[in-house]
């Protein structure tokens, strides 16, 4: 069994002791003091077997109910005349820990019942979740929704980790053909070529291409599944959905894709994300946010450089760190550990909605100069709080943050360091870029782009398949 996950969540309304953010490594990785320890409970062989039984028969029955929602749909279609539409959608992404992808995708789900009331929407996926793993967000639902949702439960007789690939890479295709959807939705980049097989139109949204254009930055295991499954993906797919337009030149750019078949998508902002609300008072009275994973294309050495070289001019606050670790970190760590400003850096491993809500209210400014963005989420998030950002000239976060972003050079700490202490100091600015940030958030709302979404899907449905002139590696 995998080591049990450590997360120290922020209690908002308890009073921030300086003293408390110790020093050592171990706390700043958001590492708990006393590790718990998770274990598996016992199970007896008839359990087992009654367990795995159970398991099939429900696969079974899943895969036999097919044949009566297709008659239904034939009926509803030819006999009533309804012109609904099916909509297949690899919900994979919400179960592992939620990250942009994951709430992206969770958002439009949300609101594509209320966007297009005619879709019919089927969720597809497969589980194990260990005792250690975060639970999953609320599933979507709706009386248009339906599940092909397969949990495999404890006790599970044969080994896991076969089931789960036999489960996704085979029956998962013969649900998608048996069901027959109008569309298949997937908002992951890719799905599996067993999966483009089985549907007949498929609409991929792509995030970015960082693994083309920063491909040091790519976690390994990432940059080969996308090199190998995102090119035959976007070959079959019917239409694209692009989250900016600077992922959109990248697909023309790099990838030879046509444009006509592109449509961008912008993300949107959850209305939680508001000015109006509880402050963050266990966190310290004054301090800079970062939010993400740290990995090397968030440019988090480049934010440890510049606090530093902020803190050394005079600034007094702290800078927080929200996220937690991902991959190809050896540098990051050793800038954390020789910052000569970790005296004042505070790391969280994660934070609930309503603590990253808090967190961002609170928060003298958002610190996000990436190297690399698809979107940029968490500064439309941090806008949308009345929260001044500093963003990177790079990629789409100018096409985010519009006029209401302070912007910086990612690869010059300097610029980093002024921005900082601008907003320090000009108490006007940070005003005029808050105002500016909640207007500039308005333009982006998730109802939009699940409307959005919802015209794709329908177009795509009534679309062939790519052709070879089209599309060029």
């Amino acid at each position: 069994m995998r080591n049990a996950r450590q997360v120290v969540t922020v209690r908002i309304g308890a009073p921030f002791a300086a003293g408390s953010a110790s020093l050592s490594m171990h706390r700043l990785r958001g590492a708990s003091i006393t590790p718990s320890r998770l274990v598996y409970p016992a199970y007896r062989m008839g359990s087992r077997l009654r367990v795995t039984a159970g398991f099939f028969i429900h696969l079974l029955r899943d895969m036999c109910g097919t044949f009566r929602a297709r008659l239904a749909r034939w009926y509803a279609r030819s006999v009533r005349g309804e012109l609904g539409l099916t909509v297949g959608v690899d919900i994979f992404p919400f179960f592992e820990r939620m990250t942009g992808v994951g709430w992206y995708e969770w958002n439009v789900l949300s609101n594509l019942p209320a966007a297009d009331p005619q879709l019919e929407l089927r969720l597809y996926a497969h589980s194990f979740a260990a005792p250690d793993e975060p639970s999953p967000p609320a599933l979507p639902a709706g009386e248009r929704t339906r599940f092909r949702y397969h949990h495999i439960p404890h006790g599970f007789l044969l080994p896991v980790r076969p089931t789960l690939a036999v489960l996704r890479t085979v029956v998962e295709p013969i649900l998608l053909w048996l069901d027959g959807n109008d569309v298949f939705f997937a908002p992951n980049f890719f799905v599996p070529r067993r999966h483009q097989a089985a549907v007949r139109a498929l609409v991929p949204t792509v995030h970015d291409l960082a693994f083309l254009r920063l491909p040091h930055t790519v976690q390994q295991e990432t940059l080969d599944n996308l090199r190998r499954s995102l090119p035959q993906t976007l070959f079959a797919a019917a239409a694209l959905i692009a989250v900016s337009a600077a992922t959109a030149d990248d697909l023309v750019v790099l990838l030879a894709t046509s444009r006509r078949r592109i449509h961008v998508v912008h993300e949107g902002v959850d209305e939680a994300f508001t000015p109006d609300g509880p402050r963050p008072t266990g966190l310290p009275p004054r301090y800079l946010l970062f939010v993400s994973t740290l990995e090397p294309r968030k440019n988090v050495e480049g934010i440890l450089a510049g606090f530093a070289g902020a803190v050394a001019a005079g600034y007094p606050g702290w800078l927080v760190l929200v996220g937690r670790w991902g991959w190809r970190t050896e540098s990051i760590q050793r800038a954390l550990a020789d910052s000569p400003a970790r005296d004042r850096i505070l790391h969280l491993d994660y934070l609930d909605r309503p603590g990253l809500q808090a967190a961002l209210r609170g928060a003298e400014a958002l610190l996000f100069p990436s190297w690399l963005e698809g979107f940029g989420l968490p500064a439309l998030e941090a806008m949308a709080s009345g929260t001044p950002v500093i963003l990177s000239r790079t990629s789409s976060l100018p096409e985010v943050g519009g006029e209401a972003a302070v912007y910086v050079e990612p690869g010059e700490q300097a610029t980093i360091t002024d921005a900082i202490l601008r907003l320090a100091v000009d108490s006007s600015l940070r005003r005029s870029l808050a105002v500016a940030g909640r207007a500039r958030a308005q333009l982006f709302r998730w109802s939009q782009a699940a409307e959005a979404t919802a015209r794709v899907l329908r177009r795509a449905a009534d679309l062939p398949h790519a052709q070879p002139d089209e599309y060029r590696l």
